[in-house]
């Protein structure tokens, strides 16, 4: 086995963090490399990126990599790990409807009293996303009528959910189906047209580009993907 230095910095997304903490175990049995992970929004993993010092690869959002932050990664070395859609999760004891066309999730949130998004304030703006979704395909109003913004990420609001207030959340699929005791109703209707694609990148200031190449080798590894699989993330997705 290659001997690499024994800590990796990764600087990760929030919905890919149930994903990722499986891989890092099975990087540290099969490349003999731990992981020191750091999770965040998609606004503080810009952040982190773009100070572009102490760290050895990223896992992070496409919409999080602005001009700024894409500048301090190594561009031969950045693909598209996987995509998490856009789902919607209930609150136990709410029967879960058909929602793959705009009618049927139109006729779900109008039977809900409220519904959970994240925060802008909290770093990500998929809750604006979704919102300006549902505006485009003419339900903006009754999700409107229901929102209730909850300061984190989607997982954050999903855990709310199980604890009984909203009704549901709609956000990243990685971030319900790794949530106990919440309902994953499916995905949200295609004609929305969201989804969150993942990227892997090496920075070019890594103190070890070996150990990072072999991270991002075993990230398109068959057992990584039924990792992500595992967390509702489809693979390879642009």
């Amino acid at each position: 086995m290659t001997q690499h230095k024994s800590t990796l910095r990764v600087i990760c997304a929030g919905g890919f963090r149930v994903a990722m903490e499986a891989i890092a175990e099975d990087v540290k049995t099969e490349c003999g490399i731990a992981l020191e992970l750091t999770f965040g929004t998609p606004a503080k993993t810009r952040e982190l990126v773009t100070q572009g010092e102490g760290f050895d690869a990223v896992v992070v959002t496409k919409g999080s990599l602005d001009e700024q932050a894409a500048a301090q990664l190594a561009p031969e070395t950045m693909f598209t790990v996987a995509k998490s859609p856009v789902g919607v999760g209930l609150r136990e004891g709410i029967a879960v409807p058909p929602i793959e066309t705009v009618e049927q999730f139109a006729s779900l949130i109008r039977s809900l009293r409220s519904v959970g998004l994240s925060d802008p304030a909290a770093g990500t703006n998929l809750g604006n996303d979704i919102l300006n979704a549902a505006d485009k395909v003419g339900i903006g109003a009754d999700l409107r009528s229901r929102v209730k913004f909850i300061y984190g990420p989607g997982s954050v609001v999903s855990s709310q959910v199980a604890n009984g207030d909203p009704d549901a959340v709609i956000t990243l699929v990685s971030e319900i189906t790794t949530v106990k005791g919440v309902q994953f109703a499916g995905p949200i209707p295609q004609a929305m047209g969201l989804g969150t694609p993942f990227v892997a990148a090496i920075p070019k200031s890594s103190a070890d580009r070996p150990a990072a190449e072999a991270l991002l080798r075993h990230l398109r590894s068959a057992s990584a993907g039924m990792r992500m699989e595992q967390t509702g993330l489809i693979l390879g997705e642009s």
